[in-house]
């Protein structure tokens, strides 16, 4: 089942997802390699994908987003095949025309994602692997803050409550981090929530 989000749910949302997830910002880690702005604010890196609900409630606080439209046929094609009747790709102004209260989730999480173990348990979070190799931060979890990583596990366990479909997302896009990362020999960089953290 895939409930809609309410005004209320999406406000409370973003507050719990407000917080920067450093000390300092980090897309100043990577503009300089992306031509002066952050990976995560350029189209041709990362198109955001909003909740058809999360779109509605933010065009009515803000001119910022849009519904992306694009202009090959490649980019045609994914988002023909990747939108779903929960989510759809929308563009924003960009970096210099930035409203940070109206954010969207995608930009808010970026670039953590759910994390479940092979018991189908939600453990924590952990990098898109989309974005291993580009994200700074990958090299950096120690510089994550803690508050930040508990309000992100709080925001995912109430989505799954809500959201049926993005369940199944990340649990078969956890599969594929294990996978992953049993070839290369390497250790899940798992950040865990205060509450489960390894002792």
């Amino acid at each position: 089942m895939n409930a809609v989000f309410t005004e209320k749910e999406l406000n409370h949302y973003y507050k719990l997802l407000d917080e920067p997830l450093t000390p300092y910002d980090c897309g100043k880690l990577c503009a300089p390699k992306y031509g002066g702005e952050p990976l995560c604010c350029q189209l041709e890196n990362a198109v955001p994908m909003l909740y058809r609900e999360e779109f509605r409630y933010l065009s009515k606080r803000t001119k910022m987003w849009s519904r992306w439209k694009p202009d090959n046929a490649q980019d045609k094609k994914q988002k023909k095949e990747e939108e779903t009747e929960i989510l759809i790709f929308c563009e924003c102004k960009g970096v210099k025309h930035c409203e940070r209260k109206n954010r969207s989730v995608a930009c808010r999480t970026f670039p953590l994602e759910p994390y479940f173990d092979s018991k189908g348990c939600f453990v924590g979070l952990i990098f898109m692997k989309e974005f291993r190799g580009k994200c700074p931060l990958l090299s950096r979890l120690k510089d994550i803050k803690q508050s930040v990583i508990d309000k992100h596990y709080e925001f995912w366990r109430l989505i799954m409550d809500k959201k049926s479909d993005e369940l199944d997302l990340y649990i078969s896009a956890s599969r594929g981090w294990r996978i992953s990362a049993t070839k290369r020999g390497v250790k899940l960089p798992i950040l865990y929530p205060s509450h489960l953290k390894p002792r």
